[in-house]
């Protein structure tokens, strides 16, 4: 219904949990980041792989569902790995498969930057996960406007709409809202399926991975 914003929810959700967050879309991984993890696995769990520690033997994936045991221990027992997540959204998570493994130039619909939301202690840094975070030393906070001085003549107010047609408009965008979600989940099924059907030409043998990129990215 559109009153909380997907990365604010995934924000919240890292706090109950005592997780981190991370943000796919403005966190740039190595393009062999994907052999990490098999395609079906991101796929099949809604999951995307951000890095392994070899010493400690742990694969650190980026899930939009960190309370589903059961998937957790399906993917440590495919992988023969432990696990340590980080919470991203499901948008994102989707995106970066696009992106990373079929070679996508996919764009976020809307930018939203850790800093818009708020610093707190689970906002996640790839450098910072991996021991390789730079040492940069804090920005100083940007000084405050000066506030104008006060009219002398008091301002009029701004003209309001009546309350039906503010009414109406609302429920206007509520509609295009809901046809929105609804054509985002559409095509987002449509992809997946895409995505299978490819897989499968290319198990088959009647397609190579590199005949599907080439064609991709050929001009029009």
């Amino acid at each position: 219904m559109g009153f909380v914003k997907e990365p604010d929810m995934v924000h919240v959700l890292a706090q109950q949990l005592s997780l981190r967050s991370v943000d796919l879309d403005n966190t740039r991984l190595p393009e062999r980041i994907t052999d990490c993890l098999r395609l079906d696995l991101a796929e099949r769990y809604g999951v995307f792989p951000l890095g392994v520690d070899t010493s400690g033997h742990t694969l650190f994936l980026a899930t939009s569902d960190p309370t589903n045991v059961e998937h957790a221990q399906e993917l440590e027992f495919a992988t023969n790995m432990k696990l340590e997540l980080l919470v991203a959204t499901g948008s994102s998570i989707d995106r970066a498969i696009r992106r990373y493994y079929f070679g996508e130039n996919v764009v976020p619909t809307a930018t939203i930057r850790p800093e818009n939301l708020g610093v707190n202690e689970t906002t996640f840094e790839l450098d910072e996960l991996l021991g390789e975070a730079p040492n940069t030393p804090p920005s100083a906070p940007s000084p405050r406007p000066k506030q104008p001085p006060p009219s002398a003549t008091p301002m009029e107010p701004p003209p309001t709409a009546p309350s039906a047609e503010v009414a109406a408009l609302k429920h206007d965008v509520a509609l295009l809202r809901e046809q929105v979600v609804a054509l985002e989940t559409i095509s987002t099924s449509q992809v997946r399926a895409l995505r299978v059907l490819l897989e499968i030409l290319i198990e088959s043998g009647l397609v190579t991975r590199e005949e599907y990129l080439d064609h991709l990215h050929r001009p029009e």
